[in-house]
């Protein structure tokens, strides 16, 4: 069979034998939302899960309500999704001068006027107070220890307010599992602290993509949200992985979360009877593949689909090589696998956990890579490098026999393999 994979702007054609190819797989595509706005609006009255906003604001009467949506690194439509609310707001009594939005930056950076503008929508721009969290702030809020033993600390207007709404996405997660629900919370607006302190648990068993259930990072989130810092209705939308939002779910901090997960799984995750020798796999061409700190994710999610000693072939451009400076040091020190691991459970840094996992990885599988980065960077990221598609086809066949098992994953970036 010949199959295209994207490779930067380019195109690769591969040829490979019927007979090695257990299935192509491709995501699927669902249908559109036809309006957003109407959705949130319909969904405020009859949520997912959970009483109405309608029944919450007659209950709670509050004076100070906040809103909580994503800052830019995320596509969430905050600008269509939010303005129902705050129509739906202003109709129950809560005072407009009573009602800020806050934007959920994380450890990111805060975003300028004319991004934060463009996030909410200039004329709730204009009417709403609009403040990014900056998760170094003087006034943050130490809510407690929760059973971790992790303080948290949250922005000041969030922790004050008497209702809390959050417009956010369901989306695949290293090792919160997903985004979205309690994420727009914790982290989205809690202390720089507090946040590391759960990202040190990203190395603990049971944390993972795609996985809510047993994981310890994710359940510390739940617990801030539950018992701290409770958010009282939520509105996540599902995307399919053309990037089309199918679903909007609301009400329920967590149930309508877990409902937005079941959607979620339905359009992104391509199911498998087994793991294969191996994995042809893209990272979706440009810009996924710009550099391995993004590409990554794609290599990440693909391994699912290979078996313990497989091979995954990796095409992805690398044009901008590493892609972070912490990330290209740890490289650079050559540890080795093992050496690369103990070194950041004894050090957890942002940026060198991309050396972890790829180190990770490397002591459960092969990865052949095709790129731009030499072949000394691609050692030092656990790869070999490759430049010709035959000699890569004699070489599998030399270590797994003329009748390799693989699958092709053409878009590795959006395709959870999950083995059932």
């Amino acid at each position: 069979m010949e199959t295209r994979m994207r490779w930067g702007r380019e195109e690769l054609t591969l040829s490979i034998p019927d007979r090695n190819v257990l299935a192509v797989l491709e995501p699927k595509g669902g249908e559109p939302v036809a309006d957003l706005a109407a959705e949130s609006a319909r969904l405020l009255k009859t949520p997912t899960a959970g009483p109405s906003l309608e029944k919450i604001v007659r209950e709670m009467r509050p004076k100070r309500a906040v809103i909580i949506v994503n800052d830019m690194t995320r596509s969430t439509p905050s600008a269509e999704m939010l303005p129902p609310v705050l129509e739906e707001l202003e109709r129950l009594g809560v005072p407009v001068d009573g009602t800020t939005v806050v934007v959920a930056t994380g450890t990111h950076r805060p975003m300028s006027d004319d991004e934060t503008r463009e996030t909410v929508g200039s004329a709730v721009f204009e009417k709403y107070r609009v403040e990014n969290h900056d998760c170094e702030a003087e006034d943050l809020v130490d809510l407690g220890a929760l059973s971790t033993g992790n303080h948290f600390l949250v922005n000041r207007t969030v922790a004050e307010a008497d209702l809390r709404i959050a417009i956010g996405e369901v989306l695949l997660h290293y090792y919160a599992g997903f985004a979205g629900g309690r994420k727009s919370v914790f982290p989205g607006v809690a202390g720089k602290e507090t946040v590391m302190a759960n990202h040190r648990m990203m190395t603990a068993p049971g944390v993972g993509i795609g996985v809510v259930d047993g994981n310890v990072l994710s359940d510390e989130m739940v617990e801030a949200v539950r018992d701290l810092c409770p958010l009282h209705f939520i509105l996540n939308c599902v995307s399919d992985s053309a990037k089309h939002i199918v679903r909007i779910v609301g009400g329920h901090f967590y149930d309508a979360w877990r409902e937005g997960i079941a959607t979620f799984r339905k359009y992104n995750f391509a199911p498998i009877a087994k793991q294969a020798d191996v994995v042809f796999l893209s990272a979706g061409g440009f810009p996924k593949d710009i550099n391995m700190y993004q590409a990554h994710k794609a290599l990440y999610m693909g391994s699912r689909a290979v078996r313990p000693g497989g091979t995954i072939v990796f095409f992805a451009e690398l044009a901008e090589g590493y892609g972070h400076p912490v990330f290209e040091e740890w490289a650079k020190r050559d540890l080795g696998p093992d050496g690369a691991i103990a070194a950041f459970n004894a050090d957890f840094r942002f940026g060198a956990h991309k050396v972890f996992y790829l180190a990770s990885l490397a002591k459960e599988c092969s990865v052949m890579l095709w790129s731009r980065s030499g072949a000394e960077d691609s050692r030092l990221m656990f790869c070999e490098k490759v430049e010709d598609f035959e000699e890569i086809l004699t070489k599998l066949r030399k270590k797994y026999g003329e009748d390799f098992t693989s699958y092709v994953i053409p878009q590795g970036g959006i395709v959870l393999p999950v083995v059932e």
